[in-house]
């Protein structure tokens, strides 16, 4: 299975204007409440505050459009926006979407861990938590570990994009 987070959108959710390279873009991944799954807005700062999400914020992070021919570096943009949405799950806590949270908790420590921006710390764990360390900023956190069900995956699946290959 292979993990990634699709690039930014060519657009805004809101405003269905086009992003320019240069242009900021706020990336939120929120719970829809009424639907039950998983949504993503991408959007210009000055947007963020218009645009009703239907439900509470799991994460948030911001990335700048850049030149199409500066694909090379969409590698490290994808790891980047990866590693910027998991210390935003940390940052935005939403105890009515727990669940999703703790999976993509998971899901992105695994994920940071094989390309090696975490490490986990101690034993490894089956149940509970696990202590992992950001290699960078030497930071230590506490990662839910979850059974990863068809059921929870599916909710996520479209959501953060074309994560699994």
């Amino acid at each position: 299975m292979e993990w990634q987070f699709k690039t930014i959108a060519r657009k805004s959710t809101l405003s269905a204007e086009a992003f320019n390279p240069g242009d900021q873009v706020v990336c939120l991944i929120y719970k829809d409440d009424v639907a039950g799954e998983l949504g993503r807005a991408d959007l210009r700062p000055d947007e963020v505050e218009l645009f009703e999400l239907p439900g509470e914020v799991l994460g948030r992070w911001v990335r700048v459009v850049k030149e199409p021919d500066e694909e090379s570096s969409t590698a490290r943009e994808t790891m980047a926006s990866a590693e910027d949405f998991f210390f935003s799950l940390f940052e935005h806590e939403q105890p009515e979407a727990r669940e999703e949270s703790d999976m993509l908790k998971h899901l992105l420590s695994l994920m940071l861990e094989r390309k090696r921006v975490l490490r986990a710390l101690g034993t490894r764990q089956t149940a509970g938590e696990q202590t992992y360390l950001h290699v960078k900023s030497k930071r230590q956190m506490q990662v839910p570990i979850v059974d990863i069900s068809t059921k929870l995956m599916l909710k996520i699946e479209d959501t953060i994009g074309d994560i699994i290959l």
